[in-house]
C-alpha cells in the first residue's frame, strides 16, 4: 500500500522547488548567468526537486511491487509497467543524470545545460500528476 502522507510530503516539497525554479526562470537568462547566488539557487532547488521524483518513484516502485531498478535512472523505467508514459519516463531518467552532475560533477557544471534544464519543469510537474494518478489507483 502506498504511504499517502510520505507521497504527500515529497510531493509538496517539489511544488515548492519548482516554484522556486520558475521564479528563477522568470528573471531571465542574463540575469542567471550574472549572478553566482541565483546559479547556486537554481542548481541546488534543481537537483532537490529531481531527488523528489525520484524517491517518490521509487518509493511507487516498492509499493506497487515492480522490478527494483539498477540506478536512480531505472526509476522510471520501471514505472512504466504501472502506467508512466514511456517518453515521460525517458525525460525524467535524463533528469536523473542531470541530478547526479549536479550532485557529484559539481566542478563541471555548465550553466548553459542548467538553464535549459529550467524550461523542461513541466515534466517534473507531469511526473508528479502521474504518481497521484498511480497512488489513488492503488
Amino acid at each position: 500500500m502506498v504511504d499517502a502522507d510520505s507521497l504527500t510530503s515529497r510531493l509538496q516539497r517539489l511544488d515548492e522547488l519548482l516554484c522556486e525554479l520558475d521564479a528563477i526562470r522568470a528573471g531571465g537568462r542574463d540575469t542567471y548567468m550574472a549572478e553566482l547566488r541565483t546559479r547556486l539557487a537554481a542548481e541546488h532547488a534543481l537537483q532537490l526537486a529531481i531527488q523528489s521524483c525520484i524517491d517518490v518513484g521509487a518509493h511507487l516502485v516498492a509499493e506497487l511491487g515492480l522490478k527494483a531498478p539498477d540506478d536512480y535512472r531505472g526509476v522510471f523505467a520501471s514505472l512504466r509497467a504501472a502506467g508512466l508514459d514511456g517518453q515521460l519516463a525517458e525525460r525524467l531518467a535524463a533528469a536523473a543524470g542531470m541530478r547526479n552532475i549536479l550532485v557529484h560533477g559539481y566542478l563541471d557544471v555548465d550553466d548553459e545545460l542548467v538553464w535549459d534544464a529550467l524550461a523542461r519543469l513541466d515534466d517534473l510537474r507531469s511526473f508528479a500528476a502521474a504518481a497521484r494518478r498511480m497512488a489513488d489507483a492503488n
